[in-house]
């Protein structure tokens, strides 16, 4: 924008000329239809001092965005310990849903599993066709409102649960051996649009933790 395009569009919108002054204590504003011109370089700083803000609130929501990542690195690491802590594999399981609610506030929590080893577990074995498939299409974590009958089933009727995740537990050969549900009654909790980085993260933790202790057993 040229500086005459400048001054004919503060000429026709005075009061923004007026705020602008005093925001940055530069000329006062016009009086009386005096026409105020506002010179290049202080045309320049006006955009340098915008410019600047957003700049630091950019920065401002890296610093918060590095916090939250901190805290839930810290949270995933608690969890790891969990698991190394417990042996076999329904201690592995129990400390699994106790660290999901303490450090994710997480207490609706399923688990599924069909390796051989775990026929003997009457909570968590399912050997049901339906249950098998839909892991084995779960190519990364599903997050958002949406379960099958089945799912639904693990869970109490209420609260009225609002969003799942659904994470598929697989084996070094990629072949699926068991699922994990979360649940919530927050529909904001698990979206479409969520990154799930860490919830297959927590999948791959639990999947070794589990087919070491189920392949000792």
């Amino acid at each position: 924008m040229h500086s005459e395009q400048v001054l004919a569009f503060l000429d026709e919108h005075p009061e923004l000329l007026a705020q602008l002054a005093a925001r940055y204590g530069l000329q006062p504003a016009p009086q009386n239809g005096e026409r105020v011109v506002v010179s290049f370089a202080e045309r320049q700083l006006l955009e340098l001092k915008d410019r600047n803000r957003q700049l630091e609130a950019q920065l401002q929501q890296l610093i918060e965005r590095g916090h939250d990542n901190d805290r839930l690195l810290a949270r995933l690491h608690r969890l790891t310990l969990a698991q190394l802590a417990a042996r076999g594999a329904k201690e592995r399981i129990a400390a699994l849903k106790r660290a999901l609610a303490e450090e994710f506030q997480l207490d609706r929590v399923a688990l599924k599993l069909w390796h051989p080893a775990a026929e003997g577990d009457d909570e968590h074995y399912n050997a049901r066709n339906e249950v098998q498939g839909l892991a084995r299409n779960l190519n990364a974590p599903y997050c958002g409102p949406y379960v099958n009958d089945e799912v639904m089933g693990w869970f109490p009727a209420k609260p009225v649960l609002q969003s799942f995740a659904q994470v598929a537990l697989r084996g070094a050969d990629g072949q699926a051996f068991g699922i994990l549900v979360l649940a919530s009654d927050d529909a904001q909790r698990f979206t479409f649009d969520m990154h799930t980085q860490y919830l297959a993260q927590i999948g791959e933790l639990a999947s070794a933790a589990l087919l070491s202790a189920l392949e000792a057993a």
